[in-house]
């Protein structure tokens, strides 16, 4: 998969669209190659408030020895990236948590790239999750 712009919102303020997943890869041996999953933080009104256009997740891996180059991944009200296939890697992978949410996003525990407890081989290299939580103040554990 290359070249994939997945969007959730943004393109008009008229209601709310939504996702549980933008991108989820059941099969193995997968490449995935400059990939921008993205809720929208703003539309044509403006930004975006109280939890408008949710999506669950950004990106979910099931399928074994999937590799990522270039990924990125923002604003999804859960964990971004649910990572449960074994021997995957990525290479390069960019973050913004959502600016949008409250207080209770951060006690739950989400992160930006989460790898399941069950997987036992992954590769990260140049993973990098950022937080500009506009609207309230959030205390995230973890960004990886």
């Amino acid at each position: 998969m290359h070249d994939v712009n997945a969007r959730v919102g943004g393109e008009n303020c008229q209601g709310s669209m939504q996702a549980d997943k933008m991108v989820q890869i059941n099969s193995g041996n997968v490449i995935l190659d400059v990939n921008w999953l993205w809720r929208a933080d703003h539309d044509s009104c403006g930004e975006v408030y109280n939890y408008k256009n949710p999506v669950s997740t950004g990106l979910e891996v099931n399928g074994d020895n999937v590799t990522a180059y270039g990924l990125a991944v923002e604003h999804t009200i859960e964990d971004l990236v649910n990572w449960n296939g074994n021997h995957g890697q990525t290479y390069f992978y960019q973050s913004e948590f959502p600016y949008d949410v409250n207080a209770s996003y951060g006690t739950k525990g989400y992160v930006s790239y989460h790898v399941n407890d069950k997987v036992t081989s992954h590769q990260g290299h140049g993973i990098g999750a950022y937080s500009f939580f506009r609207d309230n103040w959030v205390n995230v554990k973890s960004g990886i």
